[in-house]
């Protein structure tokens, strides 16, 4: 079977030029290189709901954008009413986020978040984990503790924490002994 692929592209001249933000991305689509794209690929199928305003990918689903990586095993997507810009995203299973700062390669991650459900509001950049959620950061690993522990990753590269968590800080080098 082959995959289903949904690619957003936006140029920040067209964006300048109308005024609109057709992502929704808010204050991210100033910084967002001309020409910039964001691919969605499912391996199972991928549904639009004109009706509801909504895109449905299942199966295997990979994101990629100049800013952000993201799997899961569904993401949905609801478009605002005038199908302008994103009002959120909504990903479940299995979901990895891999914050980019702007410019950076692949290999150069950011924060990495896990859990079971995240949800997207381009509206504030907050991306809230829920499900056994994790967020590495460097040398810091923030882990919840209780099922009802919510993380936010914020678009600025900051994290915050909702309800019982544990940080376990790995040390990089072995100290130096005089």
């Amino acid at each position: 079977m082959r995959p289903a692929v949904f690619l957003l592209a936006l140029t920040a001249t067209a964006a300048a030029q109308t005024g609109a933000d057709p992502l929704g991305l808010g204050p991210l689509a100033e910084t967002r290189p001309l020409g910039s794209k964001t691919e969605i690929t499912a391996q199972q199928e991928a549904t639009f709901d004109e009706q509801k305003n909504t895109a449905i990918f299942v199966g295997s689903v990979r994101v990629t954008d100049p800013s952000f990586l993201l799997s899961s095993d569904r993401l949905t997507v609801f478009l605002t009413a005038d199908r302008s810009g994103i009002e959120r995203a909504v990903a479940e299973g299995s979901v990895v986020i891999v914050q980019r700062a702007a410019g950076e390669a692949e290999e150069n991650k950011g924060a990495v978040g896990r859990a079971q459900r995240a949800e997207y509001l381009p509206a504030d950049g907050r991306a809230t984990l829920s499900g056994s959620p994790e967020i590495q950061q460097g040398i810091n690993r923030h882990i919840a503790t209780s099922p009802g522990t919510r993380m936010i990753l914020h678009r600025d590269g900051r994290a915050s924490t909702i309800g019982p968590s544990r940080t376990v800080i790995t040390d990089a080098a072995a100290p130096e002994l005089p």
